[in-house]
């Protein structure tokens, strides 16, 4: 009897994945729907067609704007009624929405479902353990999302297997400033909230000896993201990617902007690298057209300069992030909490000289809301690697984080990604006022 759960660790292993079984499953079912019609669901869809598997239908919200995907009709999402019968391959790769969509297929009574990015894991890509892994292909497809994909991770691990004891993660994001080009309403940075002599960009020389000290401690990081505010406004970008790029022990490294502050040239320099991807949110809905206009301009500038790029799809609505206040919660509900949330392994921020739990934790602090010195590693004041390894080691395992008690999780979407706009996320949030 075929087993999802045990493929769907052969694609997360890296290794080479036989995928007769997997096949034959889908081809059993009378219908095949796959939900999501962009990069994805397009990639799997492709996959499945030339392996000889009948797609019934895909379903997405853009019903009238894509018409078709890989010729095959776009439907609304549950719209089919023949549930017991119907397989659905899940391709959709927004992690701030995925949760709860797969809630809602569950509470609907869709009970025969494939995750499709595990799918593209073990079928599409064309990575494992013995070839490495490349930016362009990994996320210039616009696929994955790599500080998600577990192949990639194992990939990463397989090559810097260096110690008895070793530390992995997931991912790590590099914060470089807080200032932004942008005034998103919904920023789960929170930009909004730092005062004119806040929004600055961090000292190069307490950037690069965060990027020794950390990199120094961990035996590897599958992604780094480096972000701000907006990177693109620290002078000496291209001085600190290059500055990673030293490091031997990461998979690959995103650069996460708008695209609406002008890029110059020379920060350009060094990111021809096949780890590097500049990575433009696409938020033209919410924009000016001026803004628009600079934002294909970069897209350009980057594509001319021969470094690999991508341009994200335009989202729908947003996520709403939580407030920032103390809710007051019991140990045991913070422990709840981070026991069932992903973002230690894959959202701990380094950040002017200290190692934080995500990005709301690194807003409670920078924002002088809540100091809690059990809620970050003080990267700049340990003088000796072994005693930062011991300290990450134990502050990922640690049963919660004070954080915990402030965070209230996502308070619902938005109408549109990146409104602009301010909203007080010091109080209670009023959701009336979106």
């Amino acid at each position: 009897m075929f087993n999802m759960n045990d493929y769907y660790e052969q694609a997360h292993s890296g290794k080479i994945v036989d995928n007769t079984e997997i096949l034959n499953y889908i081809k059993g079912f009378n219908k095949v729907i796959l939900w999501g019609g962009s990069f994805l669901g397009t990639a799997v869809g492709k996959y499945l067609l030339e392996n000889d598997v009948t797609i019934t239908a895909y379903w997405d919200m853009r019903k009238d704007e894509l018409k078709e995907v890989n010729n095959i009709e776009v439907l609304l999402p549950f719209s089919e009624e023949d549930k017991d019968n119907t397989l659905i391959i899940f391709c959709i790769g927004n992690n701030v929405i995925k949760g709860g969509l797969l809630n809602e297929l569950d509470q609907k009574g869709y009970k025969n479902v494939i995750r499709g990015d595990y799918l593209y894991m073990g079928t599409v890509c064309p990575f494992d353990i013995s070839t490495g892994i490349e930016s362009k292909i990994c996320q210039g497809s616009m696929c994955c999302r790599s500080i998600f994909c577990q192949r990639l991770h194992s990939i990463v691990k397989h090559r810097n297997q260096k110690s008895e004891n070793p530390l992995h993660v997931f991912s790590i994001t590099l914060i470089i400033n807080q200032k932004c080009s942008l005034r998103c309403k919904c920023c789960t940075s929170y930009m909004n909230e730092y005062p004119k002599e806040a929004r600055v960009n961090f000292p190069v020389e307490r950037i690069y000896e965060d990027i020794d000290k950390f990199f120094a401690a961990m035996d590897s990081v599958s992604t780094v993201t480096i972000m701000g505010g907006e990177p693109f406004m620290h002078p000496d970008l291209s001085g600190i990617v290059k500055k990673l790029l030293e490091k031997d022990n990461f998979g690959l490294v995103s650069i996460a902007t708008s695209g609406t502050y002008p890029i110059k040239p020379e920060q350009l320099e060094g990111l021809q690298d096949k780890r590097v991807n500049v990575s433009f949110s696409n938020y033209e809905q919410s924009i000016t057209e001026n803004q628009r206009n600079l934002m294909y301009k970069n897209v350009e500038m980057v594509k001319n300069a021969g470094i690999s790029y991508t341009l994200g799809v335009v989202m729908p609505e947003w996520s709403i992030p939580s407030t920032l206040f103390d809710l007051g919660e019991s140990i045991e509900t913070m422990t709840a909490k981070k026991g069932a949330c992903v973002f230690p392994l894959r959202c701990m921020q380094v950040k002017n000289g200290k190692l934080h739990p995500c990005d709301f934790g690194t807003a409670l602090y920078s924002l002088k809301i809540a100091d809690y010195p059990m809620d970050y590693v003080d990267i700049e004041n340990t003088e000796s690697i072994s005693e930062l390894r011991e300290k990450i080691r134990s502050y990922i395992d640690q049963p919660y984080y004070k954080t915990c008690g402030h965070c209230a999780g996502m308070q619902g979407l938005t109408s549109k990604a990146a409104e602009q706009g301010y909203m007080d996320f010091k109080k209670p949030l009023v959701l009336e006022e979106f």
